[in-house]
């Protein structure tokens, strides 16, 4: 669907991490990095490039409560039933987070009418690569809502042509989406993105963290993750829905993994503004990018407000600010944002979004990887568009995750809705490995790979 709608209301101009290595019980503190340091593109290394840091991508496939293990140096899959293990709790997998040394898995689980929503703790005590599995042990379920809890959402109507309402973006029951890790730190987050709640988890005792969970009112409904900094001293968070055009800026205490809020820092205007956020990417210490996904008014659209089509954004944490510097497309060739853009990433100095098709009027008929040389942050200027058929497979379709890994020179593309995890080389931005149905994958989703913090 093309949305032949200008990009308004533009802000004027103003001037991944990757998580530490860990002991294999808890993520430590480890010596901090100055805040004020702003490191360039060209100059920007990853931290995590250590003898324990481990090349593994983690992904759930839903549909068949499996974890899916990719071995990034040798490409060798691992498809593992986790309904199989000791005192697996049962239900839906949605998301995984696996630590920098791939030793410990989180795998969250949605509640349902017989299932509560919790998160799974998995120890890995072996990779057996050669023979296709590894040993799993589940040492921890932390129940995040019990079986049966509603989900709460301003569900709007749809006013405009321009955006129907997706009946995917209300689910039923509970849901914890957008796993993160604190830099420098022993915790890592999820988010309760079917209502309001920022849930918390000691990784050295395995439990639920004293501050948890976080609940800011006005701020942390349909959150879709918390994205740290890599010096883990600022956080900024999604709005994962209809009408939400804020990016929430957050003060980090790494002893306690307490959140403050800083400030909401708005994507837009009074006049018009970009909504429904999935992924943030920091840049540096300062500067982040986020994507929009939303193409038009809805029944929660204030009067008189206009919303501005899928687009990128530049955001300054230090000054609260945020302006657009990737418009809306019309064409494949066009720069800009021609579908939703679900996420968003930075890697070799370049910029890689994922464009997917899922909230406009025809669910999942393609789906795009653009990606852009980004040594001046503030214009992007487009290599390429990855299509189907042109560089992606033919029936490829709604480009949902990305995911690097440590040293920058792979990503991981994850598409839940046509059985894909593609592997793009950085280096010649082409894909190198396909995974698909003919691998056994059914609904890949929640890409993680080691070594990141998102």
């Amino acid at each position: 669907m093309k949305h032949p709608l200008m990009l308004a209301s533009m802000l004027a101009f103003t001037s991944p991490i990757y998580a530490m290595s860990e002991s294999e019980t808890e993520l430590p503190q480890v010596v901090e990095i100055s805040s004020e340091t702003t490191p360039s593109l060209e100059s920007y290394r990853p931290l995590a490039l250590s003898a324990k840091l481990k090349n593994v991508m983690a992904a759930v496939d839903m549909m068949e409560s499996e974890i899916i293990l990719i071995n990034a140096d040798n490409d060798i899959i691992i498809q593992q039933r986790l309904d199989s293990l000791a005192g697996w709790p049962g239900g839906r997998p949605q998301h995984v987070l696996i630590s920098p040394n791939a030793k410990w898995l989180y795998v969250t689980i949605d509640a349902s009418a017989t299932h509560a929503a919790n998160v799974v703790v998995i120890k890995v005590n072996d990779y057996a690569w050669n023979q296709g599995v590894a040993d799993l042990e589940i040492t921890k379920v932390l129940q995040a809502e019990p079986a049966n809890t509603v989900s709460t959402y301003n569900t709007p109507t749809q006013t405009s042509p321009e955006q129907p309402i997706a009946s995917w973006t209300q689910p039923a029951m509970t849901q914890l989406h957008g796993p993160t890790i604190l830099p420098y730190s022993k915790y890592v987050y999820f988010t309760q993105w079917s209502d309001n709640k920022v849930r918390v988890i000691d990784t050295k005792t395995q439990e639920f963290a004293s501050v948890d969970p976080i609940i800011i009112d006005d701020v942390t409904e349909q959150t879709h993750g918390v994205f740290f900094n890599k010096s883990g001293t600022l956080g900024l968070s999604t709005g994962y829905y209809y009408d939400d055009g804020d990016i929430d800026l957050f003060e980090v205490d790494k002893k306690t993994g307490a959140l403050t809020l800083k400030k909401k820092i708005r994507l837009g205007d009074e006049h018009a503004y970009a909504a429904f956020t999935h992924f943030n990417t920091w840049i540096d210490e300062r500067y982040a990018v986020t994507a929009s996904m939303q193409f038009g008014p809805t029944s929660n659209t204030p009067e008189g407000v206009g919303i501005i089509p899928p687009s990128i954004w530049m955001i300054d944490a230090w000054e609260g600010k945020a302006w657009p510097i990737l418009g809306t497309a019309y064409y494949e060739s066009d720069a800009g944002v021609l579908r939703s853009a679900s996420d968003v990433t930075v890697a070799a100095g370049k910029l890689y979004i994922a464009e997917e098709d899922s909230i406009d009027d025809s669910y999942g008929d393609d789906g795009f990887i653009s990606i852009y040389d980004l040594s001046d942050k503030n214009n992007p200027t487009l290599i390429k568009r990855l299509a189907p058929g042109q560089g992606l497979p033919a029936d490829f379709s709604v480009s949902h995750g990305l995911g690097v890994t440590a040293d920058q020179r792979f990503i991981y593309v994850s598409s839940y809705a046509s059985k894909y995890i593609l592997k793009l080389d950085t280096q010649t931005d082409t894909i190198v490995k396909v995974y698909g149905a003919a691998d056994g994958l059914t609904m890949p989703h929640g890409g993680f790979v080691s070594g990141a913090t998102r």
